[in-house]
């Protein structure tokens, strides 16, 4: 073995092997790689090339070394704290940053422009395969591949180690991002006979059980969905309420009001309360009756039900919509406030109960509604026209 640049760099032969390697240690692991030549002038050559371009990208004039996309990434996670309300948020960016460690750990955070980060969305797009199929589908079908708006999501997580570098002046700026075009559309929802026959067909599901503990995570799935669509919760909102978070309406005992804690939003949207309907005051009472030995800040939903959601849907016929968009969980919320709207509440009321905008609202379902919602004006505005014509003759 050869030892250069005060003996950080080693040059050396393995067995059954004619290639030279080079080996030298940074960030707590080793680097090895091939020089692709077994002669040792040009061995020692490309080694010290190699060294001599790692450090001048990682460490600075002074010796110092640089900051790198994984110490950004750690510095991030770890400003978001302990706080159980932010666990969900963790988890997500934990999963965004674990897919772009593989393009970005051996980029130097300052080269990150936005020609990089242009790169970066093709090779999201076409090039990166995760290591496992996703749950929504195949690689290799069009669906499966992610659209604008996860992208932007991608972005917010880029964002946040970009603008640690620049508090830790690594960077002067922050990069123009690339501009990307997300289209609002309505996510598949339940019409209500559809729900009626989802409750019957759960309820026969959950009593067909082979084993209790089968019956017990079908019960649990059944009082998830029921919570869901009787509250218009987001589903990482749900997963986050404790038992102490309910508190029953003196005036209806139909009713309960719940304190929205967390969820992905909790970071930049203080805590409000939303209405529970008959299905959400028997679904936590059902929790509490499965559960005699919960403490008040016990989660009432602490795991995501998300293969048996689809098993049921499927069971019912019901998992995918007219249009063929497929439904989740997340079809409750959006069937909370199709009904709503629908029974005409106000757009601004069911906003603020859902935790969105108005704008939100009329962007996502208001084109679907807007004939049906007035479709009083419009016939007046068509009788109108006939007696404007009778009064003419």
């Amino acid at each position: 073995m050869l030892k250069l640049r005060d003996g950080k760099l080693h040059i050396f032969l393995r067995p059954s092997c004619r290639h030279y390697f080079y080996r030298f240690y940074f960030n707590g692991k080793y680097i090895t790689r091939t020089t692709k030549t077994d002669k040792l002038a040009l061995a020692k050559s490309v080694g010290e090339t190699a060294f001599d371009d790692h450090r001048l990208q990682n460490f600075t004039s002074s010796g110092k070394r640089k900051l790198t996309w994984n110490d950004a990434v750690t510095s991030v996670l770890q400003s978001f704290g302990t706080d159980s309300s932010k666990t969900s948020r963790i988890r997500d960016y934990n999963v965004k940053f674990s897919v772009m460690r593989d393009f970005f750990q051996g980029i130097p955070i300052p080269e990150i422009k936005e020609r990089k980060l242009e790169e970066y969305v093709h090779w999201r797009k076409t090039i990166f395969k995760p290591a496992h199929a996703n749950y929504h589908g195949l690689w290799g079908k069009a669906s499966a591949h992610p659209n604008n708006k996860t992208i932007a999501r991608d972005f917010d997580a880029i964002r946040k180690v970009l603008k640690y570098a620049l508090r830790e002046n690594v960077i002067t700026t922050l990069p123009a991002f690339p501009t990307l075009s997300i289209k609002p559309t309505a996510k598949g929802w339940f019409e209500l006979k559809e729900w009626r026959h989802i409750q019957n067909t759960a309820r026969a599901w959950i009593r067909e059980s082979k084993s209790d503990k089968l019956k017990c995570k079908r019960s649990y799935t059944y009082d998830y969905l029921l919570f869901l669509i009787h509250t218009g919760m987001r589903v990482d909102e749900c997963l986050c309420v404790k038992y102490e978070d309910v508190k029953p309406d003196d005036d209806d005992k139909n009713t309960c009001f719940i304190t929205v804690r967390g969820g992905k939003l909790s970071y930049r949207m203080k805590p409000t309360q939303v209405i529970g309907l008959v299905g959400a005051v028997s679904s936590v009472r059902r929790r509490r009756s499965a559960n005699l030995d919960h403490k008040p800040t016990d989660l009432i939903f602490p795991w995501n039900p998300r293969a048996h959601v689809e098993e049921l849907l499927k069971l019912a016929g019901v998992l995918y919509d007219e249009r063929g968009v497929k439904r989740t969980a997340k079809s409750c919320r959006h069937s909370f406030i199709m009904w709503r709207l629908r029974n005409g509440v106000s757009v601004f009321t069911l906003a603020k109960n859902c935790r969105t905008s108005v704008k939100m609202v009329e962007a996502h379902y208001g084109s679907y509604l807007s004939a049906e919602l007035a479709k009083d004006e419009l016939r007046m505005m068509k009788h109108k026209k006939k007696r404007t014509e009778k009064e003419e003759e």
